[in-house]
């Protein structure tokens, strides 16, 4: 090769070798506003963040996403460089060469694939915003790649990031043998992942939810049984026969518990309630749900809308994080 041509090629490459570390290393700052990609949507949709610091050297950077109800200052996510830009690049790419979609103004990112549950206890159906079992199965593989993930260098922060991101959505179905198995065969294993997916299922309730009255069992809710109709699984549900007491929490801030439903007035425990904070629960679960302060025996008592299909809008009362010992109530 003569020459000249070859140092025509080699600056061609160094200008691509340049352009690419560019592309990958743009110097986001801490506290920046920037614009994040959205999953895997066509067309692309961007939504806005802020930088909290790099990773890797700037390999990868950890942004607050967008805010939502549980993460006032938006969840915590890892994300490639390429997947960032800054808000001056303000359309998304245009569907079929038509005009460019409008930004969404509102809401968080929600999934492409979805599901629901219902207060009959359906295990299958269509609620917007919820993880299905593919949703989360392809989050873990865009985590992880192709390679071994169990010897990924990121591998503790991505199975974190894979609980976050449920408890951020919550999800369409319990798991199976079967999930566990595929989730298992993409090394994510642990974190309390599966705990996640229970304790998230359904629509994430709301803080008025608990306002009202509720009817208190101690032991148990009762008993759960799984019949199938046509492709639906369906919950049938026997309610325990023993009752205790009685616990009405009003939207004022202040609660009345009746230990036992015989007691008399002066003898009801009588305060005042918060929200929860999101680090106050257990990890695998979000909120909202309150607490009960200086309530029996003068403990502070967590109460947490169940999401298990069977007994959805029942309560678990119990002492502190772990909800031990626990109480189950019941709308009247």
């Amino acid at each position: 090769m003569q020459p000249i041509l070859m140092t025509c090629w080699l600056s061609v490459l160094a200008l691509l070798g340049s352009a690419t570390t560019s592309l990958q290393a743009q110097d986001f700052q801490p506290g920046e506003v920037i614009e994040y990609k959205v999953g895997v949507s066509s067309p692309t949709r961007w939504e806005k963040g802020k930088i909290i610091r790099a990773l890797d050297g700037g390999k990868q950077y950890l942004i607050h996403e967008k805010p939502s109800q549980f993460f006032p200052e938006g969840p915590q996510k890892a994300y490639a460089p390429t997947e960032l830009r800054r808000p001056s690049t303000e359309q998304a790419e245009p569907p079929n060469g038509r005009e460019p979609m409008k930004k969404r103004e509102s809401g968080i990112p929600v999934a492409p694939l979805v599901g629901t549950n219902t207060n009959s206890g359906t295990l299958a159906g269509k609620e917007k915003g919820l993880l299905s079992e593919e949703d989360v199965l392809q989050y873990a593989k865009r985590l992880f790649g192709a390679g071994d993930p169990f010897q990924h260098p990121n591998r503790q922060a991505n199975l974190i990031q894979i609980r976050e991101h449920i408890k951020s959505h919550g999800t369409s179905f319990l798991p199976t043998l079967d999930f566990d198995n595929k989730m298992h065969k993409l090394g994510v294993v642990g974190e309390n992942i599966m705990a996640s997916i229970t304790a998230n299922y359904g629509p994430a309730p709301k803080l008025e939810q608990y306002f009202g009255t509720f009817l208190l069992r101690t032991a148990n809710r009762g008993s759960l049984s799984k019949s199938k109709e046509g492709s639906k699984y369906v919950m049938t549900r026997t309610d325990a026969q023993y009752e205790s007491g009685q616990l009405t929490i009003n939207k004022d801030g202040t609660f009345v518990w009746a230990i036992s439903r015989k007691d008399p007035q002066e003898k009801w425990v009588r305060g005042r309630w918060r929200e929860v904070k999101l680090e106050e629960m257990n990890v695998w679960e979000s909120g909202p749900a309150i607490w009960l302060e200086k309530a029996r025996q003068h403990e502070d008592y967590m109460v947490r809308m169940c999401r298990v299909p069977g007994w959805l809008d029942w309560i678990d009362v119990g002492m502190g994080k772990g909800r031990t010992p626990i109480d189950y109530g019941r709308r009247p």
